[in-house]
């Protein structure tokens, strides 16, 4: 054994013993490190599960994502696009590229009805990722039982109706049996056969998503019922994965990709693709890295989650003051301990050594703790987020949470190791025990630096804590232009269950219609793209006496709808009037346009009787009949955009998807009658997202504020604790330094009530001088944050003004106890101490 091990071996039982002859320092300590350690843990393995992990497949850093990888689930008709791929775009850029040894394509399900065999019950919640035959070949996924899906299964259309499943799906659903290959699966009607089990962990290629079944790319029809999109080049709905081929790039993939979009869309020009999307040519198709997969919660979550790595980090430092603190007042009781062995010739480097192992191990037993912290932070992380993550640490979670603590035992631990080895032998061998509690003038002044600054750090995060939860319940509040109170929502998806194309106008009559009679429904409505629903469209149009200047983007935001919109919606009308059942084919086009398309094109004037068409072909002419509110519809920040309505039922086809607002004194009372009404109406039509309006802004639109508001309160009332703790460690340290003083007082007289407030004088002076540290630095501190705050400033009187009321209050809380400890000191025994 080396010498420097054999010498850190030693240090390392010296450190064990001199903690275990202190189990409550020892306690408080590893448990304040607990907390702050595995605070910044469980964010971190948040951050490395969603942006940082490498997907569970072979060489990953080889991986390049074709497209916008965030467009998860996404699906497009009647317009060719390069951020998502059609099958015919997609099987020409895999056959016709050089620069890629594999090019896979996977999409998107939809809703399915999944039976087992002998059962008759459909399972619930499961996802099915349709990918193409090299799927697994490109990722060098292999079968855990069984095989994976091969180029074979992807040769014709409606030839290969297999599946492999999920091993989490496999274990849960078909308990883990080998005979589970071979049997037959009914998905959305049509049987599957079971081929093959993935290995444990892999999930897919969305992150933040367990997929449960994959099927080939073939049997899109059967799993998209009445969509068979495979031979269309206007059917955008796959997202691309390819792996680089040696000594190639990914700017080589790029350029070569684009070169191929190009003559593809000539080539194709009037046959698969139509003249107007060949000259409205898509954006130029991107390449990225694809080492950590797809996901749309990365772009969601992301920017929240480096904030929130910010606030635990604050937390930290709150913990590290707190035991720098603690392990000060250790060193001052063990001033004659260190006098003695350095007069005994131990030098000083040798004892700080020693103190920082101790150090050390304090650390490790909090980092081992905080990684169970961190596991239990995760779960709730998980619920806040929702999704599919893999929080068990990986080699990359350990490596942080090792180095955090060997950081984090400097930054807490060389201060007070230095203070307690900077004695002078004579006096301090010659100290009697009173002096000795009173430890050196620098170690009490920087004990109160640190509880200065705990408390500075504290009134950051709860200024902090104060203004996300404000901002979330504004934005709760916010006036959106609809009457969010009382608005039920649900997307129905007819062409899945079997309607045909000639057939989505009838059924859109019948569905309001038998709805409307619903007990409860005050009026009903549909649209293109809903309320908060995720999905949005937009249209190039031209618009009377209005020239589209140079650089301004030609598409304008627009819905389709059903009569009776805007007074279902609760929106108002400010001039003219909404959609009428009149409006349907047949009859002249009428549209309507929202204030900011009013100011935007017709500066603020009066457009009834103005025209717009969008443009064709054919041209769709629509005279402007009425003028309604702004409306944020998608998004609760930002301004309103220029949007115009058109009645539903004079579009040259009804959508093949569509949104159902229905209008009701108390939405969540009816969510179980509309559910029974569509499932006895149209049994096979998939229905989607029925909850009351509220519930769909909470989920689609304020997840991200949710997540902050609730984390930083709870890291806020973390840090409190922990200042809390500090601060009642230095009043008592300060009670026993002070306690001959205090007999001498009441011996002599004092007023009880004045020796009270001495000591808690001490502690306000303390906490006061905190706020006042604090104050300056929250508000420039928060000014970072003001775009993610809803009408509110980062120096917000009255946030502030709570936030300091609390932090007070807690101070004389934490002192309150060694203060009436104080009281009760007898006299005689306090003049008889030494």
């Amino acid at each position: 054994m080396s010498p420097i091990v054999e010498s850190f071996r030693r240090d390392l039982a010296q450190a064990t013993r001199q903690l275990a002859k202190a189990p409550a320092f020892t306690l408080i300590a590893v448990f304040s490190l607990a907390l702050g350690i595995g605070a910044n843990t469980a964010i971190f393995s948040m951050i490395s599960a969603l942006i940082l992990k490498p997907l569970p497949v072979e060489r990953p850093q080889e991986l390049v994502t074709v497209g916008d990888p965030t467009m998860i689930g996404a699906m497009s008709s009647g317009t060719v696009r390069t951020d998502i791929f059609s099958y015919p775009l997609y099987r020409e850029l895999r056959a016709q590229n050089r620069t890629l040894s594999g090019l896979l394509a996977s999409g998107r399900s939809g809703r399915i009805e999944l039976y087992l065999p002998g059962s008759d019950t459909p399972v619930e919640q499961v996802r099915v990722r349709i990918v193409s035959g090299n799927y697994f070949e490109v990722l060098g996924v292999p079968a855990f039982r069984g095989r994976t899906l091969t180029p074979d299964d992807e040769k014709a259309a409606g030839s290969a109706p297999y599946v492999v499943v999920g091993h989490d799906f496999w274990r849960d659903k078909l308990n883990g049996d080998p005979k589970a290959l071979g049997t037959s699966i009914t998905i959305n009607g049509t049987p599957f056969s079971i081929v093959g089990v993935t290995p444990p962990g892999f999930t897919g290629e969305v992150v933040g998503q367990r997929n449960d079944l994959f099927v080939p790319i073939s049997m899109q029809a059967a799993i998209h019922r009445g969509r068979p999109n495979l031979d269309l080049w206007e059917a955008s709905w796959l997202q691309l994965i390819g792996r680089v081929a040696p000594g190639k790039a990914a700017r080589e993939v790029r350029a070569e990709f684009n070169g191929i979009a190009s003559r593809v869309f000539e080539a194709e020009r009037g046959h698969g693709i139509s003249e107007d999307n060949v000259n409205d040519r898509p954006e130029p198709i991107e390449v990225a890295s694809g080492a950590t997969g797809l996901s749309r919660a990365r772009s969601r979550f992301s920017r929240s989650l480096f904030t929130l790595f910010a606030i635990v980090g604050l937390v930290l430092l709150v913990a590290c003051a707190n035991v720098a603190n603690l392990l000060l007042e250790r060193a001052t009781g063990r001033r004659k301990e260190i006098g003695l062995r350095l007069a005994l010739g131990a030098g000083r480097g040798r004892l700080v050594r020693q103190l920082l192992t101790e150090s050390l191990l304090l650390c490790f037993l909090g980092a081992g703790l905080g990684l169970f912290v961190s596991w239990a932070a995760g779960v709730g992380l998980l619920r806040l987020v929702g999704g599919s993550l893999d929080f068990r640490p990986d080699g990359l979670v350990l490596a942080f949470t090792a180095a955090l603590a060997i950081l984090t035992a400097f930054v807490f631990g060389l201060a007070p190791a230095l203070a307690a080895t900077r004695v002078e032998l004579a006096p301090t061998l010659q100290e009697s025990g009173r002096s000795l509690a009173g430890g050196s003038r620098v170690q009490q002044l920087f004990g109160r630096l640190l509880v200065i600054s705990q408390f500075a750090f504290s009134l950051l995060l709860l200024v902090g804590a104060g203004l996300f939860v404000r901002t979330l319940q504004n934005l709760q509040t916010l006036d959106l232009g609809v009457d969010r109170e009382r608005l039920l929502m649900l997307n129905v998806d007819p062409t899945a269950g079997g309607v045909s194309e000639e057939g989505l106008e009838p059924f859109l009559v019948d569905l309001l219609a038998r709805l409307r009679e619903i007990p409860g429904v005050q009026g009903i409505t549909a649209s293109e793209n809903g309320i908060f629903s995720g999905t949005e469209s937009a249209t190039t149009v031209r618009i009377d006496g209005y020239q589209t200047a140079n650089g301004e983007p030609e598409g304008v935001m627009y819905d389709s709808v059903a009569p009776d919109y805007f007074e279902v919606g609760g929106i108002d009308l400010l001039s003219g009037r909404g959609i009428l059942a009149s409006d349907k084919r047949g009859a002249p086009g009428a549209a309507v346009v929202n204030q900011a398309f009013v100011n935007h094109y017709f500066g603020g004037k009066d457009p009834r009787g103005r025209h717009l068409a969008i443009t064709g072909p054919p041209d769709t002419d629509y005279e402007i009949v009425g003028v309604s509110a702004d409306v944020r519809d998608h998004d609760v920040r930002g301004e309103v955009p220029p949007r115009f309505y058109v009645p539903i039922l004079q579009a040259d086809r009804i959508p093949s998807q569509f949104n159902v607002e229905i209008r009701t004194a108390d939405p969540a009372t009816l969510v179980e009658p509309v559910r029974k009404a569509l499932r006895a109406a149209y049994p096979a039509v998939p229905i989607e997202d029925l909850m009351p309006l509220n519930r769909q802004i909470a989920e689609n639109a304020l997840d991200d504020d949710q997540l902050i508001a609730s984390l930083s309160s709870v890291f806020g009332a973390l840090a409190l604790v922990l200042a809390a703790i500090g601060l009642y460690g230095v009043i008592s340290f300060g009670v026993a330094r002070r306690t001959r003083e205090i007999g001498v007082r009441l011996a002599l007289g004092a007023d009880r009530g004045k020796v009270l407030w001495l000591v808690l004088r001490e502690t306000l002076a303390l906490a006061f001088a905190g706020v006042a540290v604090g104050l300056p630095v929250t508000i420039l501190a928060l000014r970072g944050f003001e775009t993610r705050l809803a009408g509110l400033s980062s120096s917000d009187p009255s946030t502030i003004l709570t936030a300091t009321a609390i932090l007070l209050t807690i101070a004389v809380i934490a002192g309150a106890a060694p203060s009436l400890r104080a009281l009760r000191i007898e006299p005689t025994r306090a003049l008889r101490e030494n």
